[in-house]
């Protein structure tokens, strides 16, 4: 065994789902109901604008803007029609992002281009494309944006394209290449800042909806539990009486007169199966009614030494599984120092009966922040199928051929009541990872001290 520092744990990144009524699903209709809002007022205000400038209805650019606004809405319509049709939704996000850019940047061309007042447009595209296709669609829609945009200020500035009664303005007097260098750039600068705030702000988003989907489960698993626990605390209090009351009779029978060989033989399976039955029980109660203990200071690589020369000596065990130890020196933790063992009991011999001959379970710690420490058990077996995963620490639930499947629920329970937590990370064929959060503590006697008490 060696103890030494550890790095640091792996990130989670959660992923969203991509089917049904999903939340991708319900951003893509917002956005379609948002165009087809733009579209009809753009559409209104051109006309309150000819009104009030008591102008022809087709004079240019106010014709083109309405073809535009009229192409959108029917566009838009369109993409409502082939919805439901469409498998690949962020293929269909991406094509109606891509269109919306060459919308606006046919606005921007229709209405003066470099001094067009619609170009405020770019940016909101940009925080759609972000909304819609996370960070990276942002700098994408952003990148896309800029080329559209810079391309027809070029052909613009060299007499090759020119937007409609651009000539006869008061801007055209004023257009050089400084003016169009200072206008373009700073459009560019500003779509710049749009895709990395949006950005920034969506991949929070993300983490945050992870973040409460984890908590979400870790509620569901604790109400399943705290139902089961009662029951299981019930049927054990009324297992465990007669149970010690059967024992007592078989070893009082044993003593007997009149005793023949045979009955030996039986009266051994009797104490054998009463024994298993009793330790079944006790599970249910350690599950059920596990208690806060007594937190106390625990020196965090003498428990887990502890735990493992305890393994080893076990016959199941000991002989085909090698535990390596990276724990920090002097790592402390506030808890009960029977849960801690209890936990770490269970988790090793979790990881041992995952292993082939010959396998490897490395068991790290070290100090998370300021409130916690880490703690990491993880081995390198067959791993763990992601459908096991979700069910994993929830009560009686086991793959193995023998076992209550209480073990996790028990590790998963006491590290609730001292206030710390529990989850696992695996691949199948890729071992799994067993990350702990234990609650840390700030003083304390000294390693030395805690030594003597584990």
């Amino acid at each position: 065994m060696a103890t030494g520092a550890v790095g640091t744990p792996p990130d989670r990144r959660g992923q969203g789902a991509r089917a049904g009524d999903t939340e991708f699903v319900r951003k893509l209709r917002w956005l379609m109901l948002g165009r087809a809002l733009f579209a009809m007022l753009t559409l209104g205000a051109i006309l309150v604008y000819r009104a009030g400038e008591r102008l022809s209805f087709f004079v240019e650019p106010l014709t083109s803007l309405y073809v535009v606004a009229g192409f959108v809405f029917l566009v838009n319509l369109l993409y409502l029609a082939t919805f439901r049709w469409f498998r690949h939704e962020e293929a269909f996000g991406g094509i109606q992002i891509f269109g919306d850019v060459l919308v606006v940047s046919a606005i921007a061309y229709l209405t003066g281009l470099l001094y067009s007042p619609f170009l405020f447009l770019y940016p909101i595209v940009i925080i759609c494309g972000t909304i819609i296709l996370g960070r990276m669609g942002g700098y994408f829609t952003a990148g896309v944006s800029c080329i559209a945009f810079g391309v027809l200020v070029n052909f613009q500035h060299y007499g090759m394209l020119a937007p409609p009664g651009f000539e006869s303005s008061p801007f055209a007097q004023d257009f050089t290449g400084q003016v169009v260098f200072y206008r373009t750039s700073v459009l560019f600068l500003a779509c710049l800042v749009t895709c990395l705030v949006s950005g920034y702000i969506a991949e929070q988003e993300t983490r945050a909806r992870a973040d409460l989907a984890v908590m979400e489960e870790q509620v569901k698993r604790v109400e399943k539990m705290a139902i089961i626990g009662e029951m299981a605390a019930g049927l054990a209090h009324e297992i465990k009486n007669p149970l010690a009351s059967l024992s007592g009779s078989i070893q009082m029978l044993k003593g007997e007169k009149g005793w023949e060989p045979h009955h030996e033989k039986l009266m051994g399976i009797a104490v054998r199966e009463t024994a298993r039955l009793s330790g079944l029980v006790t599970e249910f109660l350690l599950f059920a009614r596990p208690g806060s203990g007594s937190p106390v200071p625990i020196l965090v690589a003498s428990v887990v030494e502890e735990t493992v020369a305890l393994l080893e000596q076990d016959a199941r065990y000991g002989h085909h599984v090698g535990v390596e130890v990276l724990v920090v020196e002097g790592l402390t933790v506030r808890m009960d120092l029977g849960h801690l063992r209890q936990v770490m009991l269970n988790l090793l011999i979790n990881a041992a009966e995952a292993v082939p001959d010959g396998g490897t379970v490395i068991v790290s710690g070290y100090r998370q922040n300021r409130n916690a420490v880490a703690l990491s058990v993880k081995d390198d077996g067959v791993g763990i199928d992601p459908d096991i995963v979700k069910h994993i620490f929830d009560p009686f639930f086991t793959t193995k051929k023998e076992g209550t499947g209480l073990g996790l629920s028990i590790v998963h329970r006491l590290l609730e009541e001292s206030g710390g937590g529990i989850q696992v990370v695996s691949c199948p064929g890729d071992g799994a990872e067993f990350l702990l959060s234990l609650p840390c503590d700030p003083g304390g006697p000294s390693p030395r001290e805690l030594r003597d008490r584990c």
